[in-house]
């Protein structure tokens, strides 16, 4: 008997307590749930919103009156790419800080209105970059500038709030000075060929 009310009351308070495990259970299933999704998202979110630059060829087999060296046609593409990523951003925001890193001088200027202009008339402007294909005509003897010529292959959306009222797709010429500016290359101009 005392055997028994012993297993009794054991019962009883078995029975008061709620069952642990399958909340346990449920809460490892959610958070396996969770890591899944996370694992899966982080690499999409990754690309979505991955610092990507154009393509950029360059090709200095022309060029004179000196050879550029191969640093300096790595800085070259990699900077004048990072420009046009500038470009981009600032179009598509209606931004200046992307131009002042990017440009200086009259390409800087002429940007600089491109931007105010678009800002007072409430358009942006989207441009999906197809890559370039750049060719240095000339390298300054004492390294300060590259003047290049870029068959550029670009899409271009102008947009009214999100909605495109004006898209084109073209391989436009462009004429563009560098010219070194702090630890890189800055373009200095800009101009598209008609």
């Amino acid at each position: 008997m005392i055997a028994n009310s012993h297993s009794t009351q054991e019962s009883k308070r078995n029975a008061d307590k709620p069952a642990a495990s399958p909340k346990l259970a449920r809460v490892l299933v959610f958070c396996a749930g969770m890591a899944l999704i996370i694992s899966g998202v982080l690499p999409l979110a990754r690309r979505i919103f991955a610092d990507t630059k154009p393509a950029v060829q360059l090709n200095v087999a022309n060029v004179g009156p000196r050879q550029v060296e191969e640093s300096t046609q790595q800085s070259v593409v990699r900077d004048y790419a990072t420009a046009w990523k500038g470009l981009s951003t600032a179009l598509a925001n209606n931004s200046l800080a992307p131009l002042n890193e990017n440009f200086v001088g009259f390409a800087l200027d002429k940007l600089t209105q491109r931007v105010k202009d678009q800002k007072q008339n409430g358009i942006t402007t989207r441009i999906i970059d197809h890559g370039h294909k750049v060719e240095a005509v000339f390298y300054s003897p004492d390294g300060s500038a590259i003047e290049l010529k870029d068959t550029a292959t670009l899409e271009t959306q102008v947009l009214d709030g999100g909605s495109v009222i004006h898209s084109d797709q073209a391989q436009v010429h462009y004429y563009a000075v560098l010219t070194g500016a702090e630890d890189r290359w800055k373009v200095r101009v800009l101009e598209s060929s008609k």
